[in-house]
């Protein structure tokens, strides 16, 4: 399963409060618009459809008023190219012969495209419905999918959970995929109702679907969750490890059907996880969400909920000062996977412990990391590019200047340097990267020397976390890793071709965010609604070395649990039995 969800929709809470779907939200006849490429590094020069083979052929160009289609001419090419002229008019082309089919007036602010196709190929998916073309801040396309709601489930369920799991886990999850739909429009203000990314729900159309997954929301077709008398939204996540929470206590408000409660159906200890951090480690993630201490010397549980999940986290400085942390940020500050943990001191190592500590991590890793040459290729803004790279666990590493050379005269251009007054990599954003020699160099050498690496990294004047080893004496960085701390997008299209795009801005404020979407959740005087068990994991007053955080589950552990409805649905109880099991005094409705 896919651990898209991760991050998912917590960040519904945008202030603090949950979203609450329209009346006669129910509707199959809804037409959703879901954002595919909506601007910045994800938009088109040039988006491109084509009609699924074996289908009808040819599409309707036209304009959309609301989400209403109004047909202004009939194409009959099965493969159509959309541009922007030097008349800033929107072009239709046929994409074998380069021939206009259609040119719209100039100035039109959006144009509607309807395949003849049941299913149509957009970026390397198959997708149901119309396709709606508007510009982009840089000059790009930008391209919404106008999609009945049914349709949209069945693009969703399939990339939230396996589509084998049992039919009742999978008519579950789409009842919470629909009401999710139907109750949380965050982009409005955008001309779009929802993204296709973790920030709403991943959706990625008919591809991965299969006639289980379908037959789940046809049967389930229509239905939501209701509680006394109101839609209400059905918030899931990947697993608890052992009990779900109250989302007064991750996001705060009060909603009588989303309450903690002991989970017996998921399995024990599901998704078991450590996190070791250095006090350096510490301070650094406290200081990247917008806090300020100084040399952390204690870190503790100092309040736990009804359900023995974390509530409260309080790091102590060396001079007494104290961050106390709540709800959602007990997790997403440390970028942990769940609120499900405890947290361990661990003593200073002596001089000969550091020493055989070292050289059993370097044995490990070694013996447990998987590596390889990386043979994929790799474009800039449609430009195939050779950067000299390792596939590590399945994901590409590139040395950073590499990435600058390729990146160099784009938007997301940066320079890299050495700071030595604070001994740290330092990367400029907006700056033209400066050759030193030595870059984009051909050779694959034999892997001698393999280590994590220790290297601290910044941007500007923030330290980020850049996950990279240490190769034969050269730093390797994961290329979404880089991407995310300099706002490049990074894609993988169905060709196997790393596709890099440049932005038009490389700092964005809301990548530090780490509020889980609740504005008041990195606030240190933040209350919460649970109990006054303290939570301190028994540590002593002098400062450790590090500190050890281990739990289970995954995720933000309110509503369903999806590991669970599994476990559930195994055991032979039905959809509305899982739903009405992790949802407090809810109603099917249809």
């Amino acid at each position: 399963m896919k651990r898209f969800f991760s991050a998912l929709l917590c960040a519904a809470a945008l202030t603090g409060t949950l979203a609450v779907p329209a009346a006669g939200a129910a509707s199959t006849d809804t037409t959703l618009r879901v954002g595919l490429t909506v601007g910045g590094a994800s938009s088109f020069a040039t988006p491109m459809l084509e009609n699924v083979s074996g289908e009808s052929t040819g599409y309707t160009v036209g304009t959309v008023s609301g989400t209403t289609f109004k047909s202004a001419a009939s194409l009959a090419s099965s493969q159509l190219t959309i541009r922007l002229n030097d008349k800033n008019a929107f072009e239709v082309c046929d994409t074998e012969t380069g021939k206009v089919l259609f040119t719209s007036a100039e100035g039109l602010e959006q144009l509607a495209i309807r395949p003849n196709s049941r299913l149509t190929w957009f970026k390397g998916y198959k997708w149901y419905g119309d396709f709606v073309y508007r510009r982009a801040s840089n000059g790009n396309i930008t391209v919404i999918n106008y999609v009945n709601v049914e349709d949209y489930v069945k693009g969703v369920l399939p990339y939230e959970i396996d589509p084998d799991w049992p039919a009742d886990a999978q008519k579950a999850q789409a009842i919470c995929t629909r009401s999710f739909a139907l109750g949380t429009h965050k982009h409005t203000d955008s001309g779009y109702d929802l993204c296709n990314t973790t920030n709403c729900q991943v959706y990625l159309g008919a591809t991965r679907a299969t006639s289980e997954s379908d037959a789940a929301v046809s049967a389930t077709a229509g239905e939501t969750l209701s509680c006394d008398g109101k839609e209400v939204i059905g918030y899931f996540f990947s697993s608890d490890g052992g009990a779900t929470e109250d989302a007064a206590n991750v996001w705060g408000g009060e909603y009588s059907y989303l309450k903690g409660k002991a989970d017996p159906y998921e399995e024990k200890d599901k998704d078991k996880w450590s996190v070791t951090l250095t006090p350096a480690e510490v301070k650094t993630r406290l200081t990247n969400a917008g806090y300020s201490i100084g040399t952390v010397a204690k870190v503790e549980v100092t309040k736990r909920t009804a359900t023995n999940n974390v509530a409260e986290v309080t790091v102590t400085d060396t001079d007494g000062k104290k961050v106390t942390m709540t709800r959602s940020s007990v997790r997403t500050v440390f970028g942990l996977k769940s609120i499900n943990y405890s947290i361990t001191a661990n003593a200073a190592a002596t001089s000969s412990q550091t020493k055989t500590a070292v050289q059993k991590t370097a044995s490990a890793t070694k013996t447990s990391v998987k590596i390889s040459p990386s043979v994929h290729t790799v474009t800039v803004d449609g430009k195939v590019v050779k950067p000299q790279g390792y596939n590590i666990n399945d994901n590409n590493y590139y040395k950073l200047r590499d990435v600058a050379w390729i990146l160099n005269g784009t938007g997301s251009e940066f320079n890299v340097t050495w700071d030595g007054a604070n001994n740290r990599i330092l990367l400029s954003p907006n700056a033209p990267y400066v050759k030193v020699g030595g870059e984009m160099s051909d050779t694959v050498a034999a892997v001698k020397k393999l280590s994590p690496s220790t290297a601290a990294v910044a941007v500007g004047n923030k330290t980020v976390q850049l996950t990279g080893y240490n190769v034969n004496d050269n730093n390797y960085y994961k290329l979404r890793d880089i991407g995310d701390a300099l706002g490049f997008a990074v894609d993988w299209d169905p060709e196997g071709v790393v596709v890099i795009r440049s932005a038009d801005k490389t700092t964005d404020d809301s990548k530090n965010d780490t509020s889980d979407g609740n504005n008041g959740g990195n606030s240190s005087s933040d209350q919460n609604n649970s109990n006054n068990n303290t939570g301190n994991d028994g540590q002593t007053a002098e400062t450790a070395a590090s500190w050890t955080f281990s739990g289970a589950g995954w995720g933000h552990s309110v509503g369903m649990s999806q590991w669970g409805a599994y476990a559930m649905a195994k055991q032979g109880f039905s959809y509305e039995d899982i739903l009405k099991f992790y949802f407090t005094g809810i109603e099917i409705s249809k």
